[in-house]
């Protein structure tokens, strides 16, 4: 309840700085400066009206050259939500934020004022971030700490995810770039001072690292430091230590990172069927009526709508006549950055920024439209057969001389994946919209919630009067055994108690959750729970199994299920092998046809042609009959030369 509210305020400040980031480009547009068109933009895109609905435009994206298949896995979202339908470009250029869709950041992300803090225990909680880090500002503090949702590891998220279970990350935001810089200083001074034996060379002393550590105090989730024995100030009983009487402290150790986060957004390109022109009018009537009723529910503030914004963008007629694909990706930024919600990929929205910004949460990608999917659509239809478009715009494939007309079966899968996804969005946001801004959470929830806020504010009052001690001439003095300052009268000792023991009074308070907590402990199926080690044989050694049911908690056994998967690996690894076994049999059957058969042809191939090259056996047969033998003559002798002397 108090984290919606907390992200109905965030979701209003996020909706103002969109409207100065309006009227900043709107100034800038008057003053001559001339708005940029992105070269990857379509030429049937003319230039932008502003800065800021170029920086929307996500008609840009690039066909992959080495795709790779989605591989995020949503652990806390439904089954029929974002499938495997887009491919994710981590090392596409061309395609990197740097380069496109930058009014889709958020505003402290694109501003640089966000730090990312990993490895962060469950234990932990915002509050102790929030204090470790002011300790290291000099400037200003951060204003708001925001985490991810714990990673809770499940029988087949434990073997293929690389987290960390039980931890999370949180992103801080600082007021501005100069008190995150500031804050880095002095923690990388504090981190140099805590490891003089691992200093770094002069050399390196101007290099920031990639990551620093903080240490964090997690004694008690409440900020306490001495214990209440009675719950009216007491001590506990004296033992042999003095400090008997303090909580024992506990610290942990986490890793910021130093790197930019806008860098590491993720980008993905959608299907050609997916960003096809054909669907542009009717998404951007969707995507209108989804912020309408979102911004209806959660209250944005007049003049801070998605239809005040526009018509800041576009006064008078000029909205009739605008770009319906400029309008599309407006809304599709305000969704994002304002309501956290996934267009493209789901269509739901996050609970906690955090999770936008870790990409636990589809709303972590941000889709462009491959800017040639016409064109590409239009090749596939002269390659494969022709393509007809159905009532809801997705494309129906069928072969040359068949009719498309009442062939569902045929249409994109992803297409009409997205419909049902758009189709369910609107329904619960009319749902939200009937409830209007009064409805936080649902009624069941806001019920107990307010139970809640009435059970704290009754034992606030009796924590006070628990925790003073009246004189007999109206001065009041403080009952915590560490404290016993004296007071005027009781309203001052009011004033103390709430000032200096209000971490006392946070953990009174936080006794009034303890029965709604017990009832949802009991009603949850999936309890975030350690999992328990079950030996599975010697094939499988000791594997994880998750803990869930309510009334009573069970175990499932593993063993049956990978047995399953074993059996299907097996199978597969043999129908692979007799796959490549017939290939090679029906590849040595051709071989030796195709020999036989250059042999039958080579006495008709030839002709008078004679080959040098061709190398063929010719007998000769000799026969010695009638051979007429020359008579032998003998030699002549050699004169012998006389000599004259």
């Amino acid at each position: 309840y108090r984290q919606a509210k907390k992200e109905r305020t965030r979701a209003n400040e996020e909706a103002t700085e969109l409207r100065k980031e309006i009227l900043q480009s709107l100034e800038d547009m008057q003053a001559g400066v001339i708005p940029k068109k992105d070269p990857d933009c379509p030429d049937y895109l003319g230039p932008p009206r502003c800065n800021f609905v170029g920086s929307c435009r996500l008609g840009v994206g690039n066909k992959p050259t080495s795709a790779l298949s989605y591989r995020r896995d949503y652990n806390n979202y439904d089954a029929e939500g974002p499938s495997n339908q887009h491919l994710v470009l981590p090392e596409e250029d061309r395609n990197k934020i740097e380069h496109h869709a930058k009014g889709h950041l958020h505003s402290f992300v694109k501003s640089g004022a966000c730090v990312k803090i990993m490895d962060v225990p469950s234990q932990v909680s915002d509050e102790q971030l929030l204090t470790s880090l002011t300790m290291h500002c000099k400037i200003k503090p951060p204003s708001a700490v925001w985490s991810s949702s714990v990673f809770v590891p499940t029988v087949s998220s434990s073997r293929s995810s690389s987290r960390t279970p039980y931890n999370r990350e949180a992103y801080a935001v600082f007021p501005s770039t100069a008190a995150k810089e500031d804050m880095f200083d002095n923690l990388q001074k504090a981190n140099e001072d805590a490891s003089r034996h691992h200093r770094r060379e002069d050399r390196h002393k101007d290099r920031r690292p990639r990551f620093l550590d903080l240490e964090v105090d997690c004694t008690d989730i409440y900020g306490r430091r001495e214990l209440d024995a009675d719950g009216k100030g007491g001590a506990p009983p004296k033992k042999k230590k003095d400090d008997d009487s303090k909580i024992p402290s506990k610290r942990c150790k986490v890793f910021i990172s130093t790197s930019l986060i806008s860098s590491s957004q993720p980008v993905s390109v959608l299907s050609a069927a997916v960003s096809s022109r054909e669907r542009i009018s009717g998404d951007k009537e969707d995507a209108k009526t989804i912020s309408r009723a979102l911004d209806e529910a959660r209250g944005i503030e007049a003049g801070n709508c998605l239809s005040d914004l526009m018509l800041l963008l576009y006064p008078g007629n000029e909205l009739a006549s605008a770009d319906e694909e400029d309008i599309l990706d407006i809304a599709i930024a305000y969704l994002r950055r304002v309501h956290l919600f996934s267009f493209y990929n789901g269509c739901t929205s996050a609970t906690d920024v955090g999770d936008v910004l870790s990409d636990s949460h589809p709303s972590g990608t941000i889709h462009l439209r491959l800017r040639n999917a016409d064109e590409i659509l239009r090749k596939t239809a002269d390659e494969n057969g022709t393509v007809a478009m159905d009532e809801d715009g997705g494309d129906v494939e069928t072969e040359k001389g068949d009719a498309a007309e009442g062939s569902s079966a045929g249409r994109d899968m992803l297409v009409t994946r997205l419909n049902d996804s758009i189709a369910k969005a609107l329904e619960n946001a009319k749902i939200m919209e009937d409830r209007g801004p009064g409805c936080v959470v649902d009624e069941e929830t806001d019920m107990a919630a307010r139970d809640i806020e009435t059970s704290e504010q009754n034992s606030r009052e009796q924590w006070m009067q628990n925790h003073e001690i009246m004189d007999e001439d109206g001065r009041a003095r403080c009952s915590f055994h560490f404290c016993r300052k004296l007071f005027k009268d009781k309203a001052f000792l009011q004033k103390h108690l709430l000032k200096k023991h209000s971490d006392q009074l946070r953990a009174e308070r936080g006794k009034c959750h303890d029965g709604v907590m017990m009832v949802a402990w009991d009603n949850d199926e999936k309890r975030p729970v350690p999992p328990i080690l079950l030996d599975c044989g010697s094939k499988f050694g000791l594997v994880h199994s998750a803990i869930t049911g309510s009334g009573r908690p069970i175990a499932n056994d593993p063993e049956p299920d990978l047995w399953k998967e074993e059996e299907e690996r097996i199978a597969e690894e043999e129908k692979r092998y007799q796959e490549r076994q017939a290939a090679a049999e029906a590849a040595a059957k051709a071989r030796e046809e195709d020999q036989l058969q250059r042999k039958e042809n080579n006495t008709f191939s030839k002709g008078n042609f004679i080959d040098v090259d061709d190398m063929v056996e010719e007998k000769v047969e000799l026969k010695f009959e009638n051979i007429d033998v020359a008579p032998a003559t003998k030699p002549k002798k050699k004169k012998r030369k006389k000599s004259l002397l």
